[in-house]
């Protein structure tokens, strides 16, 4: 609808008034755009430059438009994501206060939130409604909102799964910014809004948790705490949000579904329903059992280690086995979180063993024990992956108690012997392997080619500790490089030698390092101020080496200014800074001396 004739006609009668003697005796204040925008100077000018181009639009001939303009000139910047508590505390107050179809961008805003506001979004995550769960429960009845009745069950999920026609909603952020106004009525209106702002937290938390690795942990930690505000009312959507968070959350569902509490009386509580509801979470994204959990982050070592640690938290036992396919694993950190997993199996207290009434055949009635601990699950464990790898790694099968009813001290610590003996052989196995791998390198005639495999071989393998094998070779290969004239390809080797040097003889590292510097400044192609800055950093390491002195003499015989150390940068900065604070204190002094009265 155009609305160039109105906003004419709007002016001209504005200045008719305005030409009159009298003053007029309203004032007009105008703005444009919605009203939750009206403090918001990025909206308020976006908005103001739309309706002028719509204005122009009408009033130019036919066929012209002023469009946007060009793209390498920028008019308006974009309107930032929420970054500060101020700017959050405003969305949070349009959505409260504003009209009910000006809620969407604010509400988007909110979802889309800097995780610099986790604080403020934690806080109105977990903050107490004022209205019972009813209202929410009718207000959420009008978009197919499943909320579960007092037994925890959702009626709606159970409908559709069994072929009743019923609305289900599988957003409800989306669903409650689309619901027509004429459908909320006036009592019911402060849910509505509460609902608008809580499913924009949720997503603005998913976006948190699994961008911030930082804050998943926290962020897992109040979604369950929100999955049980007003008796569960916020729990299907909740759980959504978990899921949106992705296997960043894994790790910590897997120890908050440590259960508090065994004791049957517990088992109504909400600690204790929170904890199974963070397995039920698990159980959705096809995450409970070990070998599903690995296999998906098996390519993401940090990942992947944030989960066997987990498991040695929580200690499933049918985890166990899982570790163990770990314990020899190529990334150092997998590697020694899988050991240190399976080592919290089998070393501590025994845990308890679990028991139930089992009827007998004859009609009797006797205590079992109900499933195997996690600590047998892991004796079983190690001894099948010693079958396969180092049967001569075995002990006898015994029973921790005995005939008489004691305990059998030595088989019980039996699990722990074994899971160190067959750690023990994987290391050895692994420097064997690495022995073999270096010799097979250093066997090369070539230097170039030894330098390659001997990469190759770190690359496998970066903790390998044969520096006093490895430091020559690079040695030499740097030389060679240098004698065909590829410096920067010595440079390489020999920075490489360096950090291998530096872990025993850190005097042989720094040569080394020098001398990696001044290779790659005498490479051609590099321009003078580049020469200088390596040039000063090799004088940094060795003032005194006449190479790097002599080196940087011929730069100063060139007229190149040398690049200086870090600290010597700032002098020139630090130089000017004090000067303008000089100026700045002089002026101020000759005001003062202007504005005191001279005496009489």
């Amino acid at each position: 609808m155009s609305i160039a004739r109105p906003t004419g006609l709007m002016l001209a009668t504005l200045l008719a008034v305005g030409c009159r003697d009298a003053a007029p005796d309203v004032q007009v204040q105008t703005y444009v755009g919605p009203s939750y925008a009206r403090h918001d100077q990025e909206q308020r000018q976006a908005y103001t430059v739309e309706v002028a181009r719509t204005v122009w639009n009408d009033y130019l001939p036919q066929g012209k438009t002023v469009g946007p303009a060009e793209p390498e000139v920028e008019t308006i910047a974009p309107v930032d994501v929420p970054a500060t508590a101020e700017q959050f505390e405003q969305l949070v107050t349009a959505l409260r206060k504003a009209p009910l179809d000006e809620l969407d961008g604010p509400a988007r805003r909110l979802a889309a939130s800097s995780p610099t506001l986790w604080p403020q979004i934690r806080e109105a995550l977990l903050a107490e409604r004022k209205s019972p769960k009813g209202d929410y429960r009718s207000m959420l009845d009008a978009i197919g909102g499943d909320v579960p009745n007092r037994y925890g069950h959702f009626a709606r999920a159970w409908k559709k799964a069994h072929g009743h026609a019923v609305k289900l909603s599988d957003d409800w952020f989306e669903d409650l910014l689309v619901l027509p106004s004429g459908r909320i009525s006036r009592g019911i209106r402060p849910v509505y809004r509460d609902l608008v702002l809580q499913t924009a937290l949720f997503r603005a938390a998913a976006g948190i948790g699994a961008t911030d690795s930082t804050l998943t942990g926290d962020v897992v930690a109040t979604l369950l705490d929100a999955a049980y505000m007003l008796d569960g009312t916020f729990r299907d959507e909740v759980g959504r949000t978990i899921a949106a968070v992705g296997d960043e959350a894994v790790p910590h569902l897997i120890i908050e579904s440590i259960s508090p509490s065994t004791r049957r009386r517990d088992q109504d509580s909400v600690p204790v329903r929170r904890a199974r509801y963070a397995e039920v979470q698990l159980d959705k994204m096809d995450r409970l059992h070990p070998s599903r959990t690995t296999e998906a982050v098996r390519d993401d070592p940090r990942r992947l280690t944030l989960v066997l640690h987990a498991y040695g938290t929580r200690r499933p036992g049918e985890a166990a086995a899982v570790l163990l396919q770990f314990a020899d694993a190529a990334d150092p950190s997998v590697r020694g979180a899988a050991r240190a997993s399976f080592a919290a199996f089998v070393t501590g207290p025994p845990p308890a063993v679990a028991r139930r009434t089992v009827r007998l055949l004859g009609g009797g009635t006797a205590n079992r024990q109900s499933h195997l601990t996690y600590r047998h699950r892991a004796s079983i464990a190690i001894r099948e992956r010693l079958e396969l790898d180092a049967p001569e790694l075995l002990e006898p099968a015994c029973e921790i108690k005995r005939e008489d009813g004691s305990i059998d001290t030595a088989c019980e610590t039996q699990p722990d012997r074994l899971s160190a003996a067959y750690f023990a052989w994987l290391d050895a196995r692994r420097e064997a392997a690495d022995q073999k791998a270096l010799a097979a390198a250093l066997a090369e005639p070539d230097v170039r080619a030894r330098a390659s495999r001997l990469d190759a071989l770190l690359v496998s393998n970066p903790e390998l500790s044969l520096g006093d094998q490895l430091v020559p070779v690079y040695e030499q290969a740097a030389e060679a490089a240098e004698a065909d004239g590829d410096l920067a390809r010595a440079g390489q080797l020999l920075r490489k030698a360096a950090r291998l040097a530096e872990r025993q003889d850190p005097e042989h590292g720094k040569a080394l390092r020098v001398r990696a510097l001044l290779a790659e400044a005498s490479v051609p192609a590099l321009t003078p101020e580049g020469q200088s800055m390596l040039l000063s950093s090799a004088a940094v390491l060795a003032p005194h080496d006449p190479r790097v002195n002599d080196a940087l003499t011929a730069l100063d015989e060139h007229g190149v200014e040398r690049a200086g150390t870090p600290q010597q940068r700032w002098i020139p900065v630090a130089g000017v800074a004090f000067g303008l604070w000089c100026l700045g204190a002089m002026g101020a002094w000759w005001r003062r001396r202007r504005r005191a009265p001279h005496p009489s």
